[in-house]
């Protein structure tokens, strides 16, 4: 039986460079880094003071239903969402009775939010006093604080992202929503679950991508101790420099991004336009560590050559690779022998970049914004580069398109998204031929 073909209707994006995704492809062509010294707040006396933060105001609705959109997480995914909405010719409201809404689902990835710590911390010293106290802990003290606190509670509330795919639903009109949480590879882990929905009928259209806003106080010296981070500090622009042999960590980003992917029948039967096709995915683990991937790139390579077999596409179908890139010593290596694993000598001779030496990482918004990059490279026939490449490592031996773009034709590109965890995922996207069976 053949299965369903899944086609890009809607992409929709607000990140650091932009919250319009023909700019902010045009500004990584560009080379443009949007990595500056971070502004949410003074990190000062922080191993890491450099982030790709979202410094224009977000222009997007103050409430979607029942759900505010005051957070900084909030702000993102509904602005993002409309973005895609419109630009699929899918954001006119659906009645409650509509039967329309039955073929419509959300998948979402929704990372860490506002950090709640940075909050609640303050209050709970002030109520409870030291942690070291053996007197008796008064929960109804604790809320009460909380409660003539308005301003700070507020912040509590940011911390938990859950509103987030409730409040797409009401946008979209979906049936139902579920969330994907594999650390980095979550993007493009529910790019990866909306299309399995739409091949197996369960839905006809699907609002899917990522939100997530990890610059702040608490989470930017939690990932320091990691030694993820980079820290030059000094120079924010070349900070983020995947596969260059002086790398020494990844830029924390922030943003959301989302695609509306559709049945191929149902998007032609209303005659929405097509940016592309979904042709495949690959998802495997690496069972190694927490935190650090399996060094030969096991899993990475593995997804990857399950991403070609569900398409079913040789490597020399491959044109170009965004990579998962991410400027740290172990991932940029582990992936550079995992392409050569799953490609052979064609790993040689195709293009592959990282777009996270620009906008650095977005963490659950990654795949998807990279996602959409990659169908943006298909439309236009641009690669973007991989920025601050100037030294050479014998690890990293691949085409990287070191600091400018370059023009190509590309009908066929993998995005690469690989999670702490060993969670691996890579997804094939092609430009749209109509007489494909």
């Amino acid at each position: 039986m053949n299965r369903r073909r899944v086609v890009i209707t809607g992409m929709g994006t607000v990140t650091p460079h932009s919250d319009n995704v023909d700019t902010l492809f045009a500004q990584l062509c560009e080379g443009v880094s949007a990595v500056q010294r971070i502004t949410q707040f003074d990190p000062e006396g922080l191993p890491a003071q450099i982030a790709a933060e979202v410094r224009y105001e977000v222009d997007g609705p103050a409430q979607v239903g029942r759900y505010a959109c005051d957070s900084r997480t909030m702000k993102f995914v509904t602005a993002a969402a409309q973005r895609a909405l419109a630009d699929a010719g899918l954001e006119d409201e659906l009645a409650p009775d509509d039967p329309e809404r039955y073929v419509r689902a959300v998948h979402l990835s929704s990372g860490v939010g506002s950090t709640a710590m940075e909050a609640l911390g303050p209050l709970t010293l002030g109520v409870w006093g030291s942690p070291d106290s053996t007197e008796k802990r008064d929960l109804v003290a604790l809320r009460r604080a909380i409660a003539a606190h308005p301003e700070t509670a507020q912040h509590v509330e940011d911390w938990f992202c859950d509103f987030a795919a409730p409040a797409l639903a009401v946008m979209f009109g979906a049936d139902r929503i579920s969330t994907a949480a594999s650390a980095c590879a979550s993007g493009s882990h529910a790019l990866m679950d909306a299309m399995h929905m739409i091949q197996l009928g369960r839905a006809k259209r699907v609002l899917t991508g990522g939100v997530c806003t990890p610059v702040t106080r608490s989470m930017m010296p939690g990932f320091a101790m990691l030694s993820a981070l980079s820290t030059r500090n000094e120079v924010p622009h070349a900070a983020s420099r995947p596969f260059d042999a002086d790398r020494s960590g990844f830029i924390m980003g922030e943003g959301s991004s989302l695609m509306v992917l559709e049945d191929l029948e149902a998007a032609q039967a209303r005659g929405a336009r097509i940016h592309g096709e979904i042709l495949g995915a690959g998802i495997a683990t690496d069972a190694y560590r927490l935190t650090d991937p399996e060094p030969t790139g096991r899993g990475m390579g593995e997804a990857m050559r399950r991403a070609l077999k569900d398409a079913g596409l040789a490597p020399e179908n491959v044109d170009y690779i965004n990579a998962h890139g991410t400027s740290t010593k172990l991932n940029d290596a582990a992936e550079s022998k995992a392409v050569k694993a799953a490609f052979g000598e064609q790993a040689y001779s195709i293009p592959m970049s990282s777009t996270k030496s620009m906008f650095g990482h977005l963490i659950h918004a990654a795949g998807i914004t990279e996602a959409i990059v990659c169908t943006k490279t298909i439309q236009d026939g641009r690669i973007t580069p991989t920025i601050n490449y100037e030294t050479p490592d014998p690890d990293c031996d691949l085409d990287y398109v070191p600091n400018t773009a370059r023009e190509a034709t590309v009908k066929v590109a993998m995005n690469n998204s690989f999670g702490f965890g060993g969670q691996n995922v890579s997804v094939l996207i092609g430009a749209y031929d109509g007489g494909r069976a």
